[in-house]
Parts: structure tokens; C-alpha cells; sequence
């Protein structure tokens, strides 16, 4: 089972984030994969009543390097 969540974890790549800005500082608050079957998941890291102020969106174009010898 723990190669399943494994490999469709690697199949998963990280295309938006999410951040809300306040005073400056900047808080990661969500992060969007795109799966190899062109599906999206958003995967929100903060709740919903902490969404305010600005929300930045973050346009992931990196080639995610596979460490796997």
C-alpha cells in the first residue's frame, strides 16, 4: 500500500501556490497538483475563515528533478 501512495505521489506535480500576503510577510496557504491524467487537486493548508487580506497566485513552471537513483 505504501508504494501506491508512493508512486502516484511522484506522479503528482505541483503547478500553482497560494500565498496570502500580510504587512509584508507572505503565508503559504495552498498548493494545486496536476496528476499525469490532467486532473487538478487542490490541497488547501490553512482553514477558510484565515483566507483574507491578498492572495498571490504562483505559477509553478519548474521540471521537478526525480532523485531516484
Amino acid at each position: 500500500m505504501d508504494d501506491v501512495v508512493r508512486s502516484s505521489a511522484k506522479l503528482s506535480i505541483i503547478d500553482r501556490r497560494v500565498w496570502r500576503i500580510d504587512c509584508g510577510n507572505r503565508e503559504l496557504v495552498a498548493e494545486r497538483y496536476r496528476t499525469v491524467s490532467g486532473r487538478f487537486r487542490t490541497v488547501w493548508l490553512v482553514p477558510e475563515e484565515n483566507l483574507r487580506g491578498v492572495l498571490w497566485v504562483e505559477v509553478v513552471e519548474e521540471t521537478p528533478i526525480d532523485p531516484s537513483p
